[in-house]
């Protein structure tokens, strides 16, 4: 751990000196506020140009803040830090709000219109979606990929959760983000296709398939049909019109040739079976299954840490806001929580939460 840390100080010493001796170079009467020019998103860099001086006002802790306000871009820097976003929130025309990235984390112009944003998202979950407890809250908030790529591939003539017809015409499912999310990986990066599996023609798949084989089938030879022995059922034997059984027995490359019905015929079939959990979209099961275990196991640290926070359980209720969408004391610390597990080594101050929960309006 201490040469890890003499390493990271040693990396960054050049670029806090320059930056530092810059900052000390002008002083603060030189530069007027009407001549400072307004946080800008630079889509290549993923980052707001005032992210430096945000992060070293309000985050924690104050050392590594300090370092990320003098140092051009330090390791352990958070990709939503960079965006002035504190807990990660997407994209979805917040006050404040001045671009997005790739994936559609929203760049905020200052981190307080990020917590603001924040506290009136969690509003909202608790009151209109009736997410009151960690986990309810954490699997909408941060989802697991599968089920962002469930709800997209949900087949036709399959109800679909409601959305505005102007801002998707032709369904959730069919919008630009849906479909960059269906192909590509976290981080922007393509999904390799799966090639198809090569099936030999002599192969039992080919013969299933009603393929003609290039090699003969193997014949084996047919044997004597062994008497059974005299016993308590005597007189039972195979009836006559259940040839097909005694054949399977004595050839067995001939249950090779029975009929079995088409691929397409199962996948749609079995996409009409009851889903596993009540509410789940019937899924297109040509598809790979997705594989959601690392996300479980997110999901549930990132609960734990939530609802530990205010000394309750994950499934217990989190007690955010009144009837009336006061918010309540445990709100605070739950902000500070989320900030903590959303930027990873940073995290937002008391100072930052406190003031967006006292910005926050109230509501009918």
């Amino acid at each position: 751990m201490l040469l890890n840390a003499l390493v990271l100080l040693a990396s960054l010493v050049p670029a806090v000196e320059d930056r530092a001796a810059a900052f000390l170079a002008t002083p603060p009467a030189a530069v007027a506020p009407a001549d400072i020019a307004p946080p800008r998103f630079d889509p290549a860099t993923r980052s707001v140009s005032n992210w430096h001086e945000q992060a070293g006002e309000s985050l924690l802790p104050r050392s590594l803040a300090l370092t990320a306000r003098l140092a051009e871009d330090p390791p352990y820097v958070a990709r939503c830090v960079r965006l002035n976003n504190g807990w990660c929130i997407k994209s979805a025309r917040w006050p404040g709000e001045i671009g997005a990235d790739a994936e559609g984390h929203t760049a905020f112009a200052t981190l307080a219109d990020g917590a603001d944003a924040a506290a009136s998202l969690l509003r909202r979950y608790f009151r209109d979606y009736n997410r009151r407890n960690a986990l309810a809250i954490v699997r909408r908030w941060a989802p697991a990929e599968c089920q962002i790529a469930s709800t997209i591939r949900v087949g036709r003539g399959v109800a679909t959760p409601a959305v505005s017809a102007t801002l998707a015409p032709r369904g959730l499912g069919r919008t630009l983000r849906a479909r960059f999310l269906a192909s590509h990986r976290p981080g922007g990066v393509p999904r390799a296709r799966a090639k198809a599996l090569r099936v030999q023609p002599w192969s039992p798949l080919a013969r299933m398939a009603g393929r003609p084989g290039a090699r003969p089938a193997a014949r084996v030879p047919r044997v004597a049909m062994l008497q059974p022995v005299p016993d308590i059922a005597a007189g039972i034997a195979a009836e006559p019109g259940r040839a097909g059984t005694v054949r399977g027995a004595v050839d067995p490359t001939a249950l090779l040739d029975r009929k079995v019905p088409s691929p397409d015929r199962m996948v749609a079939e079995s996409a009409q079976l009851p889903a596993i959990a009540a509410g789940l979209p019937l899924l297109d099961l040509r598809l790979p299954a997705p594989l959601c275990t690392g996300d479980e196991v997110r999901i549930q640290a990132y609960a734990a840490r939530i609802s530990g926070s205010v000394g309750l359980k994950p499934g217990d209720d989190l007690d955010l806001f009144g009837p009336d969408g006061a918010p309540r004391p445990n709100l605070a610390p739950v902000m500070l929580a989320m900030s903590a597990v959303e930027l990873g080594t940073l995290r937002a101050g008391p100072d930052l939460v406190e003031a967006a929960i006292a910005r926050l309006k109230p509501t009918p």
